[in-house]
């Protein structure tokens, strides 16, 4: 019952990781390339006109842990890609046991990266810093990641009650 409502959760939040990181990732990619576009036409008007996004940098920069916390998350189903050369002779039992100690591994950075980022979260919010261009609240980038960190922590939660000692194959 239990694992079964941790497969549910974990489906979920896999899924709603490959949503945010998409988001995330084309929003990115836009800023990049928009500013580029606007970087060219600042300097062929001798900079006269200028329409680049203001705090670009910044918001890639952000963006950037936020899409690297969901990636790894939504990546994790099924196992992690591996090449393994000694591991994939051993006995089955014992691939499985690997694989589910990699987990737990991975559990136990992402319930560490929690409590910094949650710890970090209450600190920022009790000096009420803010990023430095935009003045965005750096609580709320510091609880994105914390969540992003417990989402990493219960998908890997299933993949160690769950994983058989699979791994995604590479072609």
């Amino acid at each position: 019952m239990l694992v079964s409502a941790i497969r549910r959760l974990a489906g979920w939040i896999e899924s709603t990781c490959v949503g945010l990181a998409v988001v995330a990732l084309a929003y990115m990619v836009f800023v990049v390339g928009f500013n580029v576009l606007a970087r060219i036409v600042f300097d062929l008007s001798d900079t006269a006109i200028n329409f680049m996004l203001p705090g670009a940098i910044e918001q890639v920069s952000y963006l950037l842990g936020l899409v690297a916390l969901a990636a790894l998350t939504a990546s994790m189903s099924g196992g992690m890609i591996a090449v393994d050369i000694v591991v994939g002779r051993l006995p089955k039992a014992l691939q499985i046991v690997i694989a589910r100690l990699w987990f737990v591994a991975i559990i136990v950075l992402a319930v560490t990266l929690c409590r910094l980022f949650y710890h970090e979260t209450l600190a920022t919010f009790a000096r009420q810093e803010q990023t430095q261009d935009l003045r965005l609240p750096m609580y709320l980038i510091y609880g994105v990641y914390t969540l992003e960190c417990a989402a990493l922590a219960v998908v890997a939660l299933r993949e160690a009650l769950t994983n058989r000692g699979q791994h995604a194959e590479l072609s």
